[in-house]
């Protein structure tokens, strides 16, 4: 009796001191190590209809050309418009397009929210519409997206296929939602086997670095807070702090060479992330058979999404074409930016 009283206090008193521990980790502010993000010189904002600001950058095509619009979306979730697209994307102004790159809502220079829930990816969905048709007040536009931002242009093409003249799909990240059958996945690679003539590279493996921070105690609470009670029991200001900090490595996976891995630019929103994560994907496959939209489809040879993901891209939708881009990673034009506008370019202007 007394060994078992002795082991029961033990047992408690290494659960105060763990709780203990967990506390203390919580309350420390977490450290900065990216400075965030800062407004440019020709960071714009939208007024949204829900009351809240996206940030923006226009670039403006020749007008006598009078060309279809350009939309960027960038990855993410909780991503943000990086500098170096903007530079990359600059070219397509010269052949009369105006150029629009916005931070998606929670993430970047654009406005946080109160609610955990005011970030899900319907929201994502109507945010588009309502820069194309009210600010922009475009017919048709040209859509470019970005690996999550490909997961966004797939389901509004489907939904609104009439405001879309042709999609640019970078490294797009895999489709939503995944294929299953009788409420089993299907494995894609089976599917879709990577032919012998493609040659892929394996990435730096940054598996090891997200599960650091998923074991935070800041991330846990915040999950907690999100999924129960609908709120941000860690400010906005620490969860972005802490995925800026990841970022740092993650990018050496998204290039073939760490080296040429860019500088983070610390815009990222860890909380729309975990939101956008969070909501259901309407099926929108069979609507996406119907898009008539030509698509091109570009991949980096370093990219660490499998080939089958993006190939299932082309299998959707019936006018599309797939583009294998040598030595560079995810974020394409990091590493080739001439031969990914100039891939651009030549598609749009077909």
């Amino acid at each position: 009796m007394r060994i078992i009283k002795k082991l029961l206090k033990w047992i408690g008193i290494l659960t105060g001191v763990l709780l203990l521990i967990f506390i203390v980790l919580l309350v420390v502010p977490e450290k900065e190590t990216i400075k965030p993000i800062q407004p440019r010189e020709r960071t714009e904002y939208w007024e949204m209809n829900e009351g809240f600001r996206i940030a923006f950058t226009h670039l403006e095509g020749i007008d006598s050309l009078d060309k279809t619009p350009v939309i960027f979306l960038h990855g993410g979730p909780g991503g943000y418009i990086h500098s170096s697209i903007i530079e990359t994307l600059g070219s397509l102004t010269s052949k009369g397009h105006d150029v629009y790159l916005y931070d998606q809502r929670g993430s970047g220079l654009s406005d946080r929210f109160d609610k955990y829930s005011d970030v899900t990816f319907e929201k994502h969905l109507l945010d588009l519409h309502e820069i194309i048709t009210q600010k922009i007040k475009a017919p048709k536009t040209i859509l470019i997206g970005q690996s999550f931002g490909c997961i966004i242009i797939s389901h509004f093409s489907a939904r609104y296929p009439h405001n879309v003249e042709k999609i640019v799909f970078g490294s797009p990240g895999v489709f939503k939602p995944e294929r299953e059958e009788n409420g089993i996945y299907i494995d894609l690679d089976s599917v879709y086997p990577t032919p012998d003539s493609l040659k892929f590279i394996e990435p730096y493996n940054y598996t090891k670095d997200v599960n650091s921070v998923a074991r935070k105690p800041k991330m846990m609470a915040a999950v907690i807070g999100a999924h129960f009670f609908d709120k941000k029991l860690i400010s906005d200001k620490q969860m972005d702090r802490m995925l800026n900090s990841l970022v740092t490595n993650v990018v050496k996976g998204v290039v073939c060479d760490p080296k040429n891995a860019l500088p983070e630019e610390g815009g990222a929103g860890l909380y729309a992330y975990i939101g956008t994560n969070s909501t259901d994907y309407p099926k929108i496959r069979n609507q996406i058979k119907d898009v008539q939209a030509p698509v091109l489809v570009l991949q980096g040879q370093c990219d660490f999404i499998p080939y089958a993901a993006s190939y299932e891209y082309i299998d959707l939708y019936p006018n599309s074409q797939y583009k294998l881009i040598e030595n560079a990673g995810h974020e394409i034009w990091w590493e080739q930016e001439e031969e990914y506008i100039n891939e651009i370019i030549e598609f749009i202007e077909e």
